[in-house]
């Protein structure tokens, strides 16, 4: 390529000064390099420039080094620039006994701008990776919790894991009854939420007319020794316990503990169920 110089000629010169410096063309070609060159020789492959030190020796550059400074560039720029992740897919959460795939994907930037990472593992593996290394799809069928552990490097080494967790859990429910016990289509009736744990925030129980408000839980959260129900702040300890065996959409059956006050209630108490 002609190099302008000015505006009034233009220089038609090699690229090095060395012709030697054009021999290699790939890092085989230094592991081989058999011509005479003097210590602190220079050249140019792959993007980098390599350096000729006889007292060197790498199985894959042989007496060629890449040159001093670069590495610690590269962990500079990493540093001050690193590969972050812009989005991840969320925790999810399925009910126990269902069975299903995970699916995973992701954007990620660097120095401000997306950028696509040239290798990507999930749990240490790249199985399921697509192509374009933004998306996982999970190779096997899951039932049970599991932990997703999302790896990816950008082209300058910057590296950046996050972790998706998927939960499988039961339900518990909440409502209000006139009944002193109820079925299990009665239970049906009530609002649910995920039975992560025994406790529950400030909740209204509508008991206008006179009725019982019902919490009920997994028997395996419930522990009469932790176990404290709240009424405007006030614990009440006027509970009456039974247990009911419910089998849920996926035909898992589990025993719950169902819990009510013992006594009717009026107007829209606010309960809370916690330590």
């Amino acid at each position: 390529m002609a190099i302008n110089i000015g505006t009034n000629f233009s220089y038609q010169g090699k690229r090095f000064l060395d012709n030697r410096q054009e021999i290699a063309e790939n890092l085989n070609d230094l592991l081989e390099w058999d011509i005479l060159v003097p210590e602190g020789f220079e050249v140019f492959v792959d993007g980098n420039w390599y350096v000729y030190d006889s007292s060197f020796n790498s199985s894959i550059t042989g007496h060629f080094k890449r040159r001093p400074g670069y590495e610690e560039f590269l962990e500079l720029d990493n540093a001050v620039f690193p590969i972050t992740f812009t989005s991840i897919s969320p925790a999810a959460i399925y009910e126990v006994g269902s069975t299903i795939v995970p699916t995973l994907s992701w954007t990620l930037q660097r120095k401000g701008e997306a950028t696509i990472p040239v290798e990507v593992t999930v749990n240490g593996s790249s199985a399921g990776v697509s192509s374009d290394h933004l998306s996982y799809i999970s190779p096997e069928s899951i039932s049970n919790n599991k932990d997703y552990v999302v790896r990816c490097i950008a082209d300058s080494g910057s590296e950046v894991s996050a972790t998706v967790s998927i939960k499988f859990y039961l339900k518990k429910f909440y409502g209000v009854s006139n009944k002193t016990s109820l079925d299990a289509s009665d239970i049906a009736e009530f609002s649910s939420t995920w039975a992560s744990s025994w406790t529950m925030g400030n909740t209204t129980f509508n008991c206008s007319g006179g009725k019982y408000p019902y919490y009920v839980i997994p028997s395996s959260l419930y522990n009469p020794n932790t176990f404290k129900m709240w009424i405007g702040g006030l614990r009440n300890t006027d509970l009456v316990l039974s247990t009911i065996n419910i089998t849920n959409s996926f035909g898992v059956t589990t025993e719950y503990t169902v819990i009510r006050l013992g006594t009717l209630q009026n107007g829209s108490p606010v309960i809370s169920f916690s330590n």
